[in-house]
């Protein structure tokens, strides 16, 4: 016979197995078998009923809903540029669905979340393995905005940011230089000499430079960047800049606009739709070869390992130090946030020792004036 609490019910089925039963606020009647021991059967009354009171409760079976399901649903959203779709549909494809396709999201806990991490940073370069964590978390976040879940099982501090080998390196404005020059002296990549210019003192991230057409070089040395490229999927997709604010023109020192100028009249036809940065046959340049160049040249001067990306480093590095201001650095890079600007100015402290100088300056001179006691 059944025994009555004061929320839900426990009975012993004919198995000799325990049974416990409750109403759910929605009006269902929820139940659970459990084996010899009654105190699990209560315990899972009392847990049911505490998520009641903390207005934590959830459907049960609302969780059975499959991790795969709500991503085939994040991955269709209207607001997904097709580049970003392409991306994160290959991370879920290649580092997500062989572990989590057919898991009910309320299966999903941080324990399970930990153990797929530590697994596949042994097969996964860093990048990719931050960026499909990234996106486990925001898929499993749609489930909590849903109320399926009550919290967001992804909670690895640091996960979510690729840990590089070594520390983004800056150049200076003579190492850069000596790398356009370099690159220049080749008959071979001599007309990828003013993109390293304009990537390492304008900052531009790679898509955009590459993206930029004869009539975005305004009079001025200026850039209008408006648009970025990426090769994604076996084809060239075209879109935005990677965030609003990067909508942008970028005006360039006078040396490297000259440099851009002759570019231009050296490897860019007269047609406003021509790509500045382009091929020999005026197609997109790829990232992967512009890095052979770039790596054979960084070798070549001697300088230590140097990344492609660095040389928008060194251009947001170079800008910090004239004294920029964050707002002022978050224009130029296309930065929506100050963090990510922020990041560049501490270049700038190597100025600490000339404002020093500076002070040193003042106080020297303050301490020749007579005082008036």
């Amino acid at each position: 016979m059944a025994k009555r609490a004061a929320f839900g019910t426990v009975d012993r089925l004919p198995s000799g197995r325990y049974r416990a039963r409750y109403v759910g606020p929605d009006g269902r009647r929820r139940s659970k078998v459990f084996g010899t021991a009654k105190a699990d059967a209560w315990a899972w009354l009392a847990t049911a009923q505490a998520d009641l009171v903390r207005k934590a409760w959830r459907a049960p079976e609302s969780g059975q809903r499959t991790v795969g399901a709500f991503a085939a649903d994040y991955l269709a959203r209207d607001e997904l540029r097709e580049s970003t779709r392409s991306l994160y549909a290959g991370l879920w494809r290649l580092h997500l669905a062989p572990q989590w396709e057919d898991v009910p999201v309320g299966d999903v806990t941080p324990a399970k979340v930990r153990t797929w991490h530590t697994a596949a940073a042994k097969r996964t370069g860093p990048t990719a393995l931050a960026q499909a964590y990234r996106l486990l978390r925001g898929i499993l976040g749609v489930a909590v905005a849903d109320e399926v879940i009550a919290a967001n099982p992804c909670r690895l501090r640091g996960a979510s940011t690729p840990r590089a080998t070594r520390p983004s390196r800056a150049l200076t404005a003579a190492e850069a230089q000596t790398l356009a020059d370099h690159v220049g002296r080749d008959r071979r990549t001599e007309r990828y000499r003013a993109l390293v210019l304009v990537l390492a003192f304008g900052g531009l991230r790679f898509g955009e430079a590459t993206a930029l057409r004869r009539s975005d070089v305004v009079d001025g040395g200026k850039l209008h960047v408006h648009r970025s490229v990426r090769y994604v999927g076996g084809r060239w997709l075209v879109g935005d800049p990677k965030t609003e604010a990067g909508r942008r023109t970028v005006s360039l020192p006078a040396s490297v606009a000259s440099a851009l100028a002759t570019h231009l009249e050296r490897f860019v036809s007269d047609s406003p739709d021509a790509l500045v940065f382009g091929t020999c046959a005026g197609t997109f340049l790829h990232s992967a070869n512009f890095g052979q160049t770039f790596r054979r040249a960084v070798e070549a001067v001697g300088l230590p390992p140097v990344r492609p990306h660095e040389l928008r480093h060194t251009g947001a590095t170079l800008a910090a130090a004239t004294g920029a201001t964050t707002k002022e650095l978050m224009r130029r890079l296309g930065h929506s946030s100050s963090a990510a600007a922020l990041m560049y100015q501490h270049a700038a402290d190597e100025r600490d020792s000339e404002i020093a100088r500076a002070l040193d300056a003042m106080i020297g001179a303050a301490s020749m004036v007579p005082s008036s006691e």
